[in-house]
């Protein structure tokens, strides 16, 4: 996709106007709104940026699509709660943009935006979630639970799977470069010890207050959450 500077110009201006609009206000309301736009933003300049005429519009469509995702990537790091379909979307999103980029450390990044997301499934999420549910005036909680575990399943499914290849990737470079160290090595071992384990549900049967609930069957938490603060804090001991 590569538009002419006209029309490229009538889809970016709007929204980046849209964004120091939303930015001036200075609400909870507008900050959601600008990070919103934003993230449109980032993604327009990450379908463009592999078509330009030349290697300096292709730097600077990328550059801004990393500018665009870190802002709305900031924004939704410190607002999951509420907004944990979009901010793992996001997540996901921002990781394919940094593996686009070829190197170790592109992919490193990629890696790191994958788990960035795990709040999203943690069982603090699945208990804001359903408080959501609850407080809400909606006849249909019940469904409106269930669709959002649904959702969320799915998307906790699609993070494995990318962390699992992003994994992958890395290790062949570490084996490939010759490096003494086994960092992602054993980071792939913990997502293969994770994928045959039977224990990945959680189990609630002893929680009196979980078993009287109207959502008794639903998890307290996603297995991918444990996965993903285990990669994590093997990522920061090797740092």
């Amino acid at each position: 996709l590569r538009l002419t500077p006209g029309a490229e110009k009538a889809i970016v201006e709007p929204m980046e106007r849209s964004c120091k609009i939303y930015e001036s206000l200075g609400t909870a309301h507008a900050a959601h709104q600008a990070a919103a736009a934003h993230y449109q933003l980032a993604l327009y300049f990450s379908r463009v940026w592999t078509c330009q005429r030349d290697e300096s519009k292709t730097r600077e469509k990328l550059a801004a699509a990393f500018k665009h995702f870190g802002l709305a990537h900031q924004y939704f790091f410190r607002s999951v709660y509420g907004n944990e379909p979009t901010f793992v979307v996001l997540s996901l999103d921002f990781s394919n943009l940094y593996s686009a980029v070829s190197g170790e450390e592109c992919l490193s990044k990629a890696l790191a935006c994958c788990l960035d997301c795990r709040q999203a499934f943690s069982p603090t999420a699945v208990a804001a979630a359903l408080e959501r549910v609850d407080n809400s005036k909606n006849r249909n909680q019940s469904s409106d639970a269930r669709a959002w575990f649904e959702k969320m399943t799915t998307l906790a499914e699609n993070v494995e799977g990318r962390v699992s290849k992003l994994l992958l990737s890395l290790v062949k470079i570490e084996k490939d470069g010759g490096s003494a160290s086994s960092k992602y090595k054993d980071m792939y071992r913990t997502v293969l010890t994770h994928k045959i384990s039977p224990g990945n549900k959680k189990g609630d049967e002893n929680d009196e207050e979980k078993t009287n609930s109207p959502y008794c069957d639903l998890p307290s938490s996603f297995p991918v959450y444990d996965l993903l603060e285990s990669l994590t804090k093997r990522m920061s001991l090797t740092e």
